[in-house]
């Protein structure tokens, strides 16, 4: 998804609505930090990891991207 997608999708949405991410384990937190990283898609993640990796920027296939972070990560 990208910025554009996620604006549009948050439009459906009264402006007062409170926006949360997932837990560490269980339940739901508030957004603590919004970020610019660089990452590179891993094909062999297991199921229990990210799809993405954080590489430095001069990584051959790394790619910036906004990272959403609750406040236990």
């Amino acid at each position: 998804m990208i910025i554009k997608d996620l604006i549009e999708k948050l439009k459906n949405f009264p402006a007062d609505t409170q926006v949360l991410v997932q837990g560490y384990e269980d339940g739901y937190d508030s957004i603590k930090f919004i970020s610019e990283i660089s990452v590179i898609k891993n094909p062999s993640a297991a199921d229990y990891d990210g799809e993405y990796d954080y590489a430095e920027a001069n990584v051959q296939g790394a790619v910036k991207s906004v990272v959403i972070l609750g406040n236990r990560r």
